[in-house]
């Protein structure tokens, strides 16, 4: 999946601790099902990090899907 700065996205929960940990980011204390847009992107080889307008942290894509 190709996220880009300004997508909306939604959050889908189901968060395992080892891929926070792995990532390198923040634990997403985000509510399932809700909307959010990216304020920005950085794709490495094996994750992207994403981070969301109005929300601290940098967050692994693995956790949103597009809406």
């Amino acid at each position: 999946m190709n996220m880009q700065t300004g997508d909306t996205v939604r959050f889908k929960g189901g968060v395992i601790p080892e891929q926070v940990k792995w990532a390198g980011t923040d634990y997403p204390d985000l509510t399932i099902g809700k909307t959010y847009t990216l304020a920005s992107v950085k794709q490495f080889s094996s994750f992207t990090h994403v981070t969301l307008d109005g929300v601290d942290g940098k967050f692994n894509s693995v956790h949103f899907s597009l809406a």
